[in-house]
């Protein structure tokens, strides 16, 4: 059992970092996702034991020990019969180390304290789920005791928000005898719960409550409680596990508070009921574990901080964009699960004691007997082949030097204390300092050689060559294979690679270079050998051509290969010719920081035509990241005007952002710049059409409003922009952009109280008329225009103050 709860705490633990690590990556998100993220997370440490239980074993040898095979007992092997005349032998043992009278038997009880780890886990899951049972029982005697609501205003508010969230199961209203906080229960036949007080709530609390409370209903809120309670119950010896569940219910009611503001609610009158509900209304006793309550005062501070922020993303999550995080879910959770420790299996024999002299194995009688001449099959040519047991690791501290690696089945190291020095070629050690040596050495399997470099006591350089460990002369033999090993070396870990590639330039040249190329193993080698090529300045516009194709064709690293075209973007102009290569090497590059990365480097660069600056751009539409695309279009509209060659492929990437948030900071940066041209404002607004997050389109339309004079080709996109939001906040602060500005012009006015028809709230439609009372120059088409909107409030308070303001204008 403890193996069982050891490796479950391990595995929740691991899933709820990372969880814990999405989440930090999307503070800025909607709260709607990161509710999702956990309740994914929460959901995920139920499933892992039985996804274990079901899966097979993928044995790994970095995880846990077995706690069950580690506390096994070992069992001694069966002793051998005695033999005769053999003397006797005392044996002494952990259980009892004094000695004991002859004739007496003591007896020693070692309590096993492993047998009491089940039933104390059991009696926690057991509380918790008491808790939770005490709470379901509460609100099922509420659901009988409670009155339903009778109000035909009630049902009919009911009713109407339900179709507007698209709400399809019916949701029964109650109403409690005293001042209980609302709340929500129930699987197939949801309720909410209303105080006795709430009759005599204004029309727009009644509404924002609701909205909250279906919004639970909606997102099955209900469930998703009573699962992290569940999870709670099984991990309850888990800190993490409690705080997931703490988190997913903070996010869930951020998420539902930012479905009522998306209706139309005011933030700080909706502010203003949280509070309220908080300071006068507690959830019914007992039912805080088992229902979904709208304002408990522990989560107010920082729910209302959220509300009244109005840079938060207030986005809705689709069943199509949750897709990929369930997807994402069930490539962590399976392979999680399935992850056990590698057990090593015992040697044949290993328990027993075997006093006999055991004789060498036929095969190592045979390799000791039999001798090859080395120089015959010690060749590292040989080993070439590539095994899934191959590595290379190279250490340099100071002056020391350690460098192992494997080819096939051989293996070469090379480990020096102090400093030294090839020879020219780079065939040979030239020289050893003072107390330091150079030992290479090749193991080939069936033998090896070895060869060590120390200074003589003359100045001289010593080699100490062995063969299968007998000490051979430091002949010509012994020289081809030196010289083989350290051309391996070289080639295959990249130690001395930018020496070694200047060697090459300098004795063979540009094609020497080339051909050496093809030798060469590791992303890492070749790019030093690539940079040596472009920075020798040897090069032509086809040379620089050839390394760039060469270098995306053999170079799989994303950073090396990024790392090399950025070189080269540094030090040769990108002509055209070039382009068509590195735009296909920079395409190459999966990772879309070192995409960026690259972009960035060449995009930077004076002289670029335009269609270069195109073709960089459609290379950044295949950046996945909306971070990094967005970054990158920004640092590209910084650092250059976008003419009209350039600006259909700026925007192209543009649109390819998901990003609410990232769109909006691009177009942004455009509208921003110095010497923006009216052609750039409308594709600034046509791309505008696809941001979905009111915040985010109100934001943009608001700085362009506050900005630009709308004239005749600007105001119509403008305003149908504007027409598109569905919060009468953002739609309202985005027309007074438009009339704060000062100095309006009448078809600009006239444009913006056109707008306003599609307002619904009263007061954000009666704060914008009052702002066009009091900032624009008026005549009688306008004040038309304002008495024919202000005709359309329900409310009195607000139709008086505009028509009062109109009268003394």
């Amino acid at each position: 059992m403890i193996a069982i709860l050891a490796d479950a705490f391990v595995k929740a633990t691991v899933l709820l970092v990372l969880a814990a690590i999405v989440t930090v990556f999307l503070r800025r998100s909607p709260a709607s996702l990161r509710h999702l993220v956990w309740s994914l997370a929460c959901g995920g440490v139920l499933a892992l034991p039985l996804a274990s239980a079901l899966l097979p074993n993928w044995r790994l040898a970095a995880w846990p020990f077995d706690a069950e095979q580690a506390t096994a007992p070992v069992q001694p092997s069966k002793p051998r019969a005695p033999v005769a005349a053999a003397p006797a032998v005392r044996h002494e043992t952990a259980a009892s180390t004094s000695p004991v009278a002859d004739g007496a038997v003591r007896f020693r009880l070692i309590p096993d304290w492993t047998t009491l780890v089940f039933p104390i886990w059991l009696g926690g899951v057991g509380a918790v789920l008491l808790l939770l049972a005490v709470g379901m029982a509460r609100i099922m005697w509420l659901d009988r005791l409670t009155r339903p609501v009778e109000d035909e205003a009630w049902l009919i508010l009911v009713e109407e928000l339900s179709l507007e969230l698209g709400l399809t199961r019916h949701v029964r209203l109650l109403q409690s005898h005293g001042p209980a906080m609302p709340m929500t229960w129930g699987i197939r036949r949801p309720a909410i719960l209303l105080p006795a007080e709430a009759d005599t709530w204004t029309a727009e609390r009644r509404r924002d409550v609701l909205l909250h409370e279906l919004a639970h209903v909606k997102r099955h809120d209900f469930v998703i409680q009573l699962m992290a309670r569940i999870a709670c119950a099984v991990y309850w010896f888990h800190p993490l596990v409690w705080l997931a569940a703490a988190r997913l219910c903070e996010e869930r009611e951020r998420a539902c508070d930012d479905q009522v503001l998306r209706a139309g609610a005011t933030p700080s009158v909706y502010a203003t009921h949280l509070l309220e509900i908080a300071r006068g209304l507690r959830a019914v006793h007992a039912t805080s574990l088992a229902s979904v309550a709208m304002a408990r005062p522990a989560q107010l501070a920082t729910r209302l901080i959220d509300v009244l922020d109005a840079r938060r993303s207030r986005d809705t999550l689709s069943a199509r964009s949750a897709v990929p995080a369930w997807i994402a879910a069930i490539a962590v959770v399976v392979p999680l699960a399935a992850a056990a420790p590698r057990i090593a299996e015992p040697l044949p024999g290993s328990s027993a004691i075997d006093t006999i002299t055991r004789l060498p194995s036929p095969r190592l009688m045979q390799k000791r007997a039999v001798r090859h001449p080395a120089a015959a099959v010690d060749t590292l040519r040989g080993c070439s082949g590539e095994t899934r047991h191959s590595h290379t690791s190279t250490s340099v501290e100071n002056d020391d030097v350690s460098i192992n690696f494997t080819l096939g089945n051989c293996t070469v190291t090379l480990s020096s204390v102090g400093k030294f020095e090839f020879n020219g070629d780079f065939t040979d050690i030239a020289s050893v300092a003072n107390g330091g040596q150079v030992v290479v050495a090749v193991d080939y399997g069936a033998r090896d050689r070895r060869v060590t470099f120390r200074r003589g006591s003359g100045g001289t350089l010593e080699r100490i060559y062995k063969v299968d460990g007998d000490v051979r002369p430091y002949d010509a033999d012994a020289k081809s294979w030196f010289s083989e090993t350290l051309t391996y070396l070289f080639r295959r870990t990249g130690f001395m690679a930018e020496e070694r590639a200047r060697w090459i330039l300098d004795t063979r040249g540009i094609q020497g270079l080339m051909d050496e190329l093809a030798e060469l193993s590791g992303d890492y080698t070749r790019r030093i050998y690539y940079q040596a090529a472009v920075q020798s300045g040897k090069l032509d516009a086809a040379g620089y051509e050839r390394i760039v194709t060469l270098a995306g064709q053999t170079i799989s690293s994303d950073y090396e290969l990024a790392e090399l075209l950025i070189a080269v973007s540094k030090t040769q102009p990108l002509t055209e010719r070039m382009q068509a290569g590195f735009v296909t090497a920079a395409k190459s590059i999966d990772s879309d920081y070192e995409r960026h990365r690259v972009l960035t480097a060449a995009l930077s660069r004076p002289g670029l035509t335009p269609a270069m600056e195109a073709g960089m751009l459609d290379a950044a539409g295949g950046i996945s990241s909306d971070y990094e695309l967005a970054t990158l279009l920004i640092e590209l509209n910084g650092a250059r005007p976008i003419d009209e060659a350039v600006r259909p492929a700026f925007f192209k990437a543009a649109n390819k952002l998901q990003s609410d948030y990232e769109h909006r900071r691009v177009l942004d940066a455009v509208v921003k710049r110095t010497g923006t041209s009216p052609a750039m404002l409308l594709d600034v607004l046509t791309s505008a059409k696809t941001i979905g997050s009111d915040y985010e389109l109100a934001e943009l339309l608001s700085e362009i409003g506050g900005s630009y004079v709308l004239d005749g080709a600007l105001r119509p996109p403008f305003f149908a922009a504007a027409n598109t939001l569905d919060s009468d906040y953002e739609h309202g602060r985005t027309l007074l952009s438009v009339v704060e500005r000062g100095d309006v012009p009448q078809p600009v006015v006239l444009a913006v109280l056109a707008s306003a028809k599609n307002m619904s709230s009263d007061h954000e439609l009666s704060e914008l008329l009052m702002a066009v009372i009091t900032k624009v120059r008026m005549d009688d088409a306008i004040r038309a225009a304002i008495r024919e909107d202000a005709g359309s409030i329900s409310s009195q308070y607000d139709r008086g103050r505009v028509f009062e303001a109109l009268a003394r204008d």
